[in-house]
């Protein structure tokens, strides 16, 4: 069964959601002597500064993104070269054995653009193997060992790029999810500590019953009718 998709429970930019923990953190301790009579104790205390810690301390979507887009252009690189190395093999191939040629088709499928990277590294494979097997009729059009061999490593390079972008667009995943996963507990903290400022001060203190707002609204809940924005 899938899982579903982890979703932010809060309706504010990440940045603020660690900045009011750090205000909250601030906050309590000015009301230590309120929030100690609620049972708020120095290993809560702490309990909220890890999670606080642990969401600063998670990379960003952006640099998620950044380490993805690396790896698939690292992907792409690797890719061409083993392309461009493809086509001089079955340029040699056609023009000693013809294009219709049975021998020419042990070369595997020519249309390697159009090919997925996993289709294009099988294809590699029977290159590799069928140009070893036609060297000594292929080395008046240029073919050597040192060609087949340059080959054999820009598709082993190409295997591995394929295998780092799977696993680097996966640990993308997971670590958003689980740093979604962190701020909605630092939200439910601090929502937590919210409520319970707002009832030790309601009626008694105004200024400190409004320090313990999380939201611009007349009732310190968010405003369902606007959108989350972007994560920062």
């Amino acid at each position: 069964m899938k899982k579903d998709q982890v979703k932010r429970d809060y309706i504010m930019a990440d940045a603020v959601l660690k900045q009011k923990a750090d205000e909250f953190i601030a906050l309590m301790d000015r009301d230590i002597t309120e929030f100690t009579d609620r049972g708020y104790s120095p290993a809560k205390k702490t309990e909220f500064e890890t999670f606080r810690n642990t969401v600063e301390n998670f990379p960003s979507d952006e640099q998620l993104e950044a380490i993805k887009m690396d790896l698939t252009a690292d992907k792409d690189r690797a890719r061409s070269a083993l392309e461009k190395s493809m086509r001089s093999i079955f340029n040699m191939a056609q023009n000693a054995f013809g294009q219709f040629s049975a021998k020419y088709k042990e070369f595997g499928n020519a249309t390697i653009s159009q090919q997925s990277d996993s289709e294009l590294v099988r294809t590699a494979t029977s290159t590799i193997n069928t140009a070893t097997k036609y060297l000594s009729e292929l080395s008046d059009e240029g073919l050597t060992a040192a060609k087949i061999t340059t080959l054999t490593s820009e598709r082993a390079t190409l295997d591995v790029a394929i295998d780092a972008q799977a696993k680097g667009i996966s640990d993308r995943d997971l670590a958003t999810e689980d740093r979604i996963e962190a701020l909605n507990k630092l939200y439910q903290l601090l929502t937590k500590y919210a409520g319970i400022g707002q009832d030790i001060f309601y009626e008694t203190d105004e200024a400190k019953y409004n320090d313990y707002l999380i939201y611009d609204t007349l009732d310190g809940l968010p405003d369902d009718s606007t959108p989350p924005p972007a994560p920062l």
